[in-house]
């Protein structure tokens, strides 16, 4: 397969296997190298009350596999939580942490979220700078 083909079918893998009605943003990470992980990832376009049925974790390792990707033991240590944010308006974040420190400083990693209508993948890739 070529480059080209694998990225393709990354792309098209990594699509929400639904339409559009929720999303998720880019990472925001509050803590660095050898620190607990510290991260949020808004949720956009929830609805009033839908945050309640969005789960949010660590995609299986036949993921990470089929998009190209090694998915090393330290992973197994973030957490994920959704978090509505109180306005009223149905939004919210992913706040994933861990309690150990990170002692990789570059991360790459895929969410899974899941909701009564569909479901999404995405991946991100953080450095940890120290701190």
């Amino acid at each position: 397969m070529s480059a080209l083909h694998r990225i393709v079918a990354a792309i098209v893998f990594l699509l929400p296997t639904t339409a559009w009605a929720l999303g998720i943003g880019g990472i925001e990470v509050s803590s660095g190298l050898n620190q607990p992980f510290n991260a949020k990832i808004p949720i956009v376009g929830a609805k009033q009350g839908e945050l309640v049925d969005v789960k949010a974790k660590l995609a299986e390792k036949d993921v990470f596999e089929r998009a190209g990707l090694v998915r090393p033991y330290n992973l197994t240590a973030l957490k994920f939580a959704v978090v509505p944010t109180g306005d009223g308006d149905g939004s919210g974040y992913i706040h994933i942490t861990s309690r150990e420190g990170m002692r990789e400083p570059a991360l790459e990693f895929i969410i899974e979220v899941r909701w009564p209508n569909g479901s999404l993948r995405r991946k991100y890739s953080v450095l940890l700078q120290p701190r």
